[in-house]
C-alpha cells in the first residue's frame, strides 16, 4: 500500500514539475513581462527564441511591439517582416506592419512617404483579407485610401467602401463594449473623412471628449478636429470654426485644424 501511495506521489509530483516547465517558456515568460511592463527582461526573453522554434514568428511580432513602443520604427518594421514570413496568416502581425511603415513615414520627407506609404497600404489590405474583422487595419486604411493617390493604390471610393464596412464592424463592436473610447474615436474619424453616418460619428466623437486619452490614444485635439470636418460637412461652419479653435488652443500646430479653420472663416 505504501509503495502505490508513494508512486502515485511522485506521478503527481512529475506531472507538477512537467505542467510548471510548460507554463514557463520563453515565449509565455516574456509575455508575462511584456504584460507587467518589464520591457527589458521581455526583450531578452524573446531574444532567447531560436529560429527552428514554433514560438519564433510570435517573439518576433512581440520584439517589434517592443521595437513600436519605443519608437525604435525601422526595428519595428524588420521584426513584423520576419514575423510574417514565418507565419503568414495573422492578419495581427501585419496590421502592426502596416502601422510601422506608416509611423516611419509621418513625419518624414516626400521621397521617404512615397516609399513606405505603399507598403503601409499593402500590408493592411493583407491584414483585412486575412482577417475581414480586423477594425484596427480597416481604421487605418479609411485615412490612406482617402490621401493616397490613384497610382498608389487609393482613392475616394475605395476610402468610402472600406469606410462603410468599418463602421459597420464599430457599430457592432460598441453594442459589447460601449466604452471602447478608441473605437468611438475610429468611427468619428473614419465618419468625418468619409462623410458616412456624420451624425453617429459626431455622438461618438463626443462620447470621447468626455474621456481623458492616456498612452498612444489620440488627443483630443485631434477629436476636435474631427469634430470639426463633420459640423464642417454638416453645413454648420460657425460650430465647426469652434471646433477648429478648440483643437488649435490645445495643439496650436495642428496643419488640418488651421486649414479647417481657414477655410470656416471665409
Amino acid at each position: 500500500m505504501m509503495k502505490l501511495v508513494f508512486y502515485l506521489l511522485s506521478i503527481t509530483v512529475a506531472l507538477l514539475i512537467f505542467s510548471s516547465s510548460e507554463a514557463q517558456t520563453p515565449l509565455k515568460n516574456g509575455m508575462a513581462l511584456y504584460q507587467s511592463k518589464k520591457i527589458d527582461e521581455a526583450n531578452k526573453s524573446f531574444k532567447s527564441i531560436e529560429k527552428s522554434s514554433s514560438d519564433y514568428a510570435a517573439a518576433q511580432y512581440y520584439l517589434g511591439r517592443i521595437a513600436y513602443d519605443k519608437k525604435q520604427y525601422d526595428d519595428a518594421v524588420d521584426y513584423f517582416e520576419s514575423a510574417t514570413e514565418v507565419n503568414p496568416n495573422s492578419g495581427d502581425y501585419f496590421n502592426w506592419l502596416g502601422d510601422s511603415y506608416a509611423a516611419i513615414g509621418a513625419d518624414a520627407s516626400f521621397f521617404t512617404q512615397m516609399s513606405v506609404g505603399p507598403k503601409a497600404l499593402k500590408a493592411w489590405e493583407k491584414a483585412t483579407k486575412l482577417d475581414s474583422k480586423n477594425i484596427n487595419a480597416r481604421a487605418s486604411l479609411v485615412g490612406a485610401y482617402m490621401q493616397a493617390p490613384g497610382f498608389m493604390g487609393g482613392g475616394e471610393d475605395k476610402a468610402k467602401a472600406v469606410g462603410s464596412e468599418l463602421l459597420t464592424l464599430l457599430d457592432e463592436a460598441l453594442k459589447t463594449t460601449p466604452d471602447n473610447y478608441l473605437y468611438h474615436y475610429w468611427y468619428g474619424k473614419s465618419s468625418a473623412i468619409t462623410g458616412l453616418k456624420l451624425d453617429r460619428g459626431e455622438a461618438s466623437l463626443k462620447k470621447y471628449l468626455t474621456h481623458t486619452p492616456v498612452g498612444d490614444e489620440p488627443s483630443l485635439a485631434a477629436a476636435y478636429m474631427r469634430l470639426g470636418q463633420i459640423t464642417e460637412k454638416q453645413g454648420n461652419k460657425p460650430e465647426a470654426r469652434k471646433h477648429f479653435e478648440m483643437a488649435l488652443k490645445l495643439d496650436p500646430k495642428m496643419k488640418s485644424a488651421q486649414e479647417g479653420l481657414e477655410r470656416t472663416s471665409k
